[in-house]
């Protein structure tokens, strides 16, 4: 048994990712409904802005036949129902299987060839499963595409090594277009000086991204960039606060943003320091990269430190996410490290990649957010091994400039009122309306649309009007804040009003403010 494992080191993964692939399909669709129905929509003509409304892109998955599904499109790509669409002909838990299936065969192709070019022993092999078991059994059944994206990284990274420029680039640009994160990584042959690759890459963006607008249309391309990315890009996906993200920016979050109903105990309510603290680590981390970029000799740690800069740089995280740590995996495998500090940098790895974040959200803050300190700690860990290449006056200096500017350009944003309802409330409410001294809310879960009232001051309402996402009465315009507003009614001298406000993109909820 032991030669057998020694010569076959990846057959233990292929048995459990064919046990999940398998369980998969008796488990809910979950993150796949998102893919597989982007593409039914696409298919049948009907793939535009609404998608990224949850509201309206779960009425559509009710049309198509979809029970028991509560999905969120955004904040993927277009690109990613074009890829989904030939998927979404074949029944859904039929396409999740084949799809699972091929995502995990081409990991293990990948993991293959990756292991044999950087001569990483078996036996690290063998432990794939052990370290990586939480990402890869919830990757596979809410199918989703993490698998997919580590092995174009590593395709496009071997490439690379073998000095295909070509291929290079359109592994990448493959990987960018699933998901948008991957374009950090060009930085490194940008401080590699490497513009061929940057130019492959950015070409083979452009053709795909052409492709995709041929199918799925100009305005939903549109409506991605100027609307949806943003509010992805500031970890609005869903609710305002989510310690099940595990990142940085939800952490700072929760210390220095104030809310009376969502977060209303902070160290210190101070906006500004957030921006400025998160923008200040962004700048840090990416000018440090250049350092590891130019003078560290292992590529491969080169590649491992950029996959966790991205990992702390996102600020939505999750188990899945931890896929891409097989990067950093190998790199420590292949370090030449003393016993003591690899048993270390393996405890913090095994820690990142299996601390169940859904476990530690019944621990108050600061608490609740332990798989982050683990994460920032197995950095640290990785960052010992290079920070003599480092300039720290002159990536003090980079960080230092963007903190300033944040704290000089500090102005007051418009309110967006004040949340209604507590932080347990629905992540999705869709409607309300005001009658006889009742509020009476709509929302929507998996389990399909229900109602909840609650006492208001008044007995009827009177009704606004919205344009451009901003609320009118009588022509005067009410609110001036960033977010998106779907309904709203003044109740006495209150404005009730159906926001997306900090939130994700049309995951609306209840917001009020009070009127002169």
């Amino acid at each position: 048994m032991k030669n057998l494992l020694l010569k076959y080191p990846l057959l233990p993964l292929l048995l459990l990712g064919i046990f999940y692939t398998v369980r998969a399909i008796h488990f809910p669709l979950h993150d796949f409904a998102n893919y597989y129905y982007g593409g039914a929509l696409l298919e049948g003509g009907r793939f535009n802005p609404s998608v990224y409304f949850p509201a309206d892109f779960n009425k559509a998955i009710i049309k198509l036949g979809g029970r028991g599904i509560f999905a969120s499109y955004a904040p993927n790509t277009p690109f990613l129902a074009l890829l989904f669409m030939p998927l979404s002909l074949l029944p859904a838990m039929v396409a999740k299987f084949i799809f699972n299936l091929g995502s995990l065969l081409l990991l293990l192709r990948s993991l293959q060839r990756l292991t044999t070019f950087y001569k990483i022993e078996p036996v690290y092999l063998l432990l794939i499963p052990v370290f990586f078991f939480l990402p890869i059994r919830n990757e596979l059944l809410f199918g989703q595409v993490y698998l997919l994206v580590f092995s174009l990284i590593s395709e496009s990274w071997l490439a690379y090594k073998k000095g295909k420029h070509f291929e290079t680039g359109i592994y990448l640009a493959l990987a960018i277009m699933l998901k948008v994160f991957p374009v950090l990584l060009l930085l490194i042959f940008i401080f590699r000086k490497k513009f061929d690759i940057l130019a492959y890459a950015l070409a083979a963006c452009m053709v795909l991204f052409g492709i995709s607008l041929f199918y799925c249309g100009f305005e939903v391309w549109s409506f991605y960039f100027m609307k949806v990315l943003p509010k992805a890009s500031a970890g609005e996906i869903s609710e305002a606060y989510v310690a099940n993200y595990q990142s940085l920016h939800m952490f700072l979050k929760e210390l220095l943003v104030a809310d009376p109903k969502w977060n209303p105990s902070v160290v210190y309510d101070s906006p500004v320091t957030f921006a400025a603290l998160l923008v200040g680590f962004k700048f840090l981390l990416v000018s440090m990269g250049g350092y590891v970029s130019l003078k560290i000799k292992e590529p491969l740690f080169t590649l491992s430190y950029w996959i966790l800069v991205i990992v702390l740089i996102t600020p939505y995280g999750s188990s899945y996410t931890s896929i891409l740590l097989l990067f950093p995996y190998f790199a420590l495998a292949k370090k030449k490290l003393e016993n003591a500090q690899k048993i270390v940098g393996f405890v913090l790895l095994f820690a990142v990649c299996c601390l169940p974040a859904s476990a530690l959200l019944q621990w108050y803050f600061p608490f609740n957010y332990l798989k982050l300190y683990a994460t920032l700690a197995f950095f640290l860990f990785v960052f010992t091994m290079v920070y003599k290449k480092v300039d720290f006056k002159i990536v003090g200096l980079i960080a230092f400039v963007p903190v300033l500017l944040v704290i000089a350009w500090n102005h007051k944003e418009p309110s967006g009122g004040l949340a209604v309802l507590d932080r347990k409330s629905p992540t999705l409410i869709y409607d309300f309306k005001i009658d006889q001294g009742k509020l009476t809310y709509f929302y929507r879960d998996a389990s399909g649309a229900k109602a909840k009232s609650i006492p208001v001051a008044c007995s009827t309402a009177r009704v606004c009007t919205l344009s451009k996402g901003q609320t009118f009465y009588n022509g005067l315009q009410l609110t001036f804040d960033k977010g998106n507003k779907s309904k709203a009614a003044i109740c006495g001298k209150t404005l009730y009003f159906l926001s997306d406000y900090d939130r994700g993109h049309g995951f609306f909820t209840l917001r009020k403010m009070e009127l002169p």
